[in-house]
């Protein structure tokens, strides 16, 4: 993962903030398919060194899961990802991003710290936030 470019990277969490309970970590993750009325995560995401791969395991077409968040199957390839420069509006929008992220993981923290243990699932979301944080800021810093 570490030769790709800093765009591709950021274009990944792009493409996972267009899916609906995103839970995972290191290139792997699972969320609802959009492309069904799905009530448990049967969507897997893989980052590869050269593209997104998703799976419905319900049998959606790769096609059909794309197209219900908008994306078109080449949106999906690293070379079209990293043909996108980072524009100023873009720069924006990750700045706007990492704001969030940091507060989510803030709160996150802080409902750990003073009040409860944490669910698997804010732990993970935790993990994805702190992910998210250390890639948007790499691109931002080069």
């Amino acid at each position: 993962m570490d030769d790709r470019s800093g765009d591709f990277l950021v274009k990944t969490l792009d493409v996972l903030d267009r899916f609906q309970n995103v839970v995972g970590n290191n290139g792997k993750w699972v969320a609802l398919c959009p492309a069904h009325k799905d009530r448990s995560p049967s969507l897997a995401i893989n980052e590869t060194d050269d593209r997104l791969l998703l799976h419905c395991f319900a049998g959606c077409e790769t096609k059909y899961v794309a197209a219900a968040v908008g994306l078109d199957m080449s949106d999906l390839f690293h070379q079209k990802l990293t043909s996108i420069r980072l524009t100023e509006g873009k720069r924006k929008r990750y700045e706007e991003v990492l704001q969030s992220e940091r507060i989510l993981v803030a709160v996150i923290d802080s409902a750990e710290k003073n009040e409860r243990s944490l669910t698997a699932q804010e732990r993970n979301r935790r993990h994805l936030g702190h992910q998210r944080i250390s890639k948007i800021e790499g691109v931002l810093n080069e």
